[in-house]
């Protein structure tokens, strides 16, 4: 055996714990290296002198002073138990939390408060919001006679309860004309059209321009003449006569019926 081998078993070599056969061969390595041998006669006089030593005796009232201290420490547990680690995570994170928590109160209670001080106006947008939009229907032969003279004024005047919100047609304007022109039973073009929904802007001097089409006509002459009637000249009354807006949008439907096995406007 090499002498590092040897000397790793020194310790159970000298407390007679190795077998017999290892015991054979450290003593054979040591009667051949006096090295090895120096180390074991080294290692006994530690062992010798540390049997030697005189030990130390325990102070007369160390078991009263370990009792006492072990008293004292099951007592400040009772006082302040000791805390699970939830416990201890919930007492750190709280300093921590609460300005937080805190701001988000008072955010709450901020938020609240402007909501009910703008509740009422909500309401009023809702309200407008759901109010259905007013679509003034032209229907010709429900109200007066196009092919009876009558003036602007006049016919203005006759439409008092309404013209604020609808504005009245110039009876002598090419948009009247072209609804007198719907108004006459002509089959060959009377066939061909149907329902016309559009939306027009009517200005102060009454003039109007053609804004949007709801609702396009399978004929598309029909759209173009009205369209051209409206530029051609004023389709409607100034709105001093009307005592409307000095401008405003309306909704113009034309809607086809039979009368007398006639379609008619």
């Amino acid at each position: 055996m090499q002498c590092e081998e040897v000397r790793a078993s020194f310790s159970p070599y000298l407390d007679d714990l190795v077998s017999l056969p290892l015991r054979a061969v450290i003593d054979g390595h040591l009667h051949e290296c006096p090295v090895c041998r120096a180390h074991v006669v080294e290692l006994r006089q530690i062992r010798s002198g540390l049997r030697n030593l005189i030990q130390p005796a325990p102070p007369v009232d160390l078991q009263a002073s370990i009792i006492e201290a072990l008293e004292i420490e099951a007592a400040a547990r009772r006082l302040h138990p000791r805390l699970s680690l939830s416990q201890r995570a919930a007492r750190w994170l709280e300093p921590k939390l609460m300005p937080y928590t805190v701001g988000s109160f008072a955010s709450l209670i901020l938020f609240a408060a402007m909501f009910m001080a703008l509740r009422p106006h909500f309401v009023a947008l809702r309200e407008a919001a759901m109010r259905p939009t007013l679509v003034y229907t032209v229907q010709i032969e429900n109200g007066p006679s196009l092919d009876e003279p009558v003036n602007a004024e006049g016919y203005a005047a006759s439409r008092a309860p309404f013209s604020a919100q609808s504005p009245s047609l110039n009876p002598t304007g090419a948009l009247a004309a072209l609804t007198r022109s719907y108004a006459q039973p002509q089959s060959s073009r009377n066939d061909d059209v149907d329902d016309m929904v559009v939306v027009a802007d009517v200005f102060s001097n009454g003039s109007a321009s053609l804004a949007d089409v709801v609702q396009a006509p399978r004929d598309r002459r029909m759209l173009a003449e009205f369209e051209a009637a409206l530029r051609q000249d004023a389709a409607f009354v100034p709105a001093s006569l009307d005592r409307r807006p000095d401008t405003m949008r309306v909704v113009f439907t034309v809607v086809p019926k039979v009368v007398d096995n006639k379609r008619n406007f």
